[in-house]
């Protein structure tokens, strides 16, 4: 061997190792290209919430106050809206980051609260507090959230193939809510406690309280023409805590949650808008 074949040698090892190297680096940047240009859309959704917890008057139905009373149009349910952004990574498999922002709400008369020690720790409700009570959260809420299409394990058991164009699908996350949740005697209105409110009064602190949730859910999802779908979805939040409807009672129905059914429109994202030339 000459004195010139190691120099010879470490040269085109190097060049084969240039060459491989830029070669995965192609293969990583198409990949991180395709990643970003395909499979994209973006959803909107209104729908009715319905609180789960120490203040709720019914298991299965809402309520609301009487006629007779100050606040006679109170009403458990009440609305949220929200937008999402889905990225699909196979057939089966997406990944969504969704935020949602609206209200809920409870109601809770004296006879329900029979054998239970109302929460009242600044002795507020007085006398008047045999009513019962009532709260309204404001809330806004950031889910990361992993959907599941469930079509082709639905056909392997019904042993027949679902249209095309309906997607039945599961919904697994996390999130972080704030919110502000105002507590008030049922009829007469006088304060009783909050969060995100200054003490003892009903006006808007500066900073809203937060609070980790555990998604889970379904939805329904019918394409009406290409890229454009019809969305049915049903979701639960559970807080990991009792504080959503600013009642922390010992033998309640310990941590908080509500569910969301919405309606709403997913587009797909042409790749020209995400692409440039």
């Amino acid at each position: 061997m000459t004195k010139k074949s190691p120099f010879i040698i470490t040269a085109l090892i190097l060049s084969w190792s240039t060459i491989f190297a830029q070669t995965d680096l192609d293969q990583s940047t198409d990949e991180i290209s395709n990643l970003f240009e395909t499979g994209w859309s973006v959803g909107v959704n209104y729908g009715i919430t319905q609180f789960d917890g120490d203040i709720r008057q019914h298991d299965y139905s809402s309520a609301q106050t009487g006629l007779l009373y100050q606040d006679s149009d109170f009403k458990e349910l009440r609305s949220a809206f929200s937008i999402s952004l889905e990225k699909n990574i196979n057939k089966n498999i997406s990944i969504s980051i969704e935020n949602i922002s609206g209200e809920f709400a409870g109601l809770r008369r004296s006879n329900e609260y029979v054998g239970y020690d109302v929460y009242d720790p600044y002795g507020l409700s007085g006398p008047e507090g045999l009513n019962g009570d009532k709260f309204v959260t404001s809330f806004s809420e950031t889910d990361i959230l992993l959907n599941y299409n469930l079509n082709s394990n639905i056909s392997k058991f019904i042993k027949t193939e679902l249209p095309e164009n309906l997607s039945i699908i599961v919904t697994v996350g996390f999130g972080l809510n704030e919110f502000r949740s105002l507590r008030t005697n049922l009829y007469t209105d006088n304060y009783i406690y909050s969060f995100g409110y200054d003490e003892l009064t009903k006006n808007e602190s500066n900073d809203a309280v937060s609070e980790t949730v555990i998604v889970y859910g379904a939805k329904i999802k019918y394409e009406i023409q290409d890229g454009l779908s019809l969305l049915v979805d049903y979701t639960v939040r559970n807080s990991n805590s009792d504080k959503w409807d600013s009642s922390i009672m010992d033998g309640g129905n310990g941590g908080d949650r509500f569910s969301l059914f919405s309606f709403g429109l997913a587009c797909e994202i042409p790749e020209k808008v995400i692409t440039k030339d």
